[in-house]
């Protein structure tokens, strides 16, 4: 299957210089938790709803201070596995997908998950980008170390 036949077609943008309020409220009008942060019609990077909430300190600062600038691409020619092992490599839900280097969509996991196809790649995926690393030796204290 390829991933223009499943990807996202409705591209939910913003400026770098909007703030944190605004695009909070973007993303829930259009039911995304994933935004492209464009620039004069280029690529500036992307901010995701988990970027938002882990930083809602200061509603007002502008967007670009939470862009990951390091966006992960895919053609829309290429497989869902293609896409999946991407997702995999870099641990995480959602690719921009492009066209002859313009981008025209998005896909998330979730595209793929509804497609019902793909269950073992899926569940593989989603085990490494929930990976939980456990630093078990920072601090061992007994529940006694804590008085009320």
């Amino acid at each position: 299957m390829k991933i223009k036949e499943i990807m996202s077609k409705k591209l939910i943008t913003c400026d770098p210089d909007d703030n944190i309020l605004f695009v909070s409220n973007l993303m829930n009008a259009w039911d995304v938790g994933f935004i492209l942060i464009m620039e004069k019609d280029k690529l500036f990077g992307v901010v995701t709803d988990r970027d938002l909430v882990c930083d809602m300190a200061n509603q007002l600062s502008q967007i670009k201070s939470y862009a990951s600038k390091k966006v992960i691409t895919i053609d829309q020619d290429k497989d869902v596995i293609d896409a999946l092992k991407l997702m995999k490599k870099h641990k995480i839900k959602r690719l921009v997908v492009t066209k002859n280097k313009d981008i025209i969509g998005v896909l998330s996991l979730s595209d793929i998950l509804n497609t019902n196809e793909y269950d073992k790649d899926i569940l593989d995926t989603i085990k490494t980008i929930y990976e939980i690393n456990r630093n078990d030796n920072y601090f061992n204290a007994d529940v006694h170390d804590f008085p009320l």
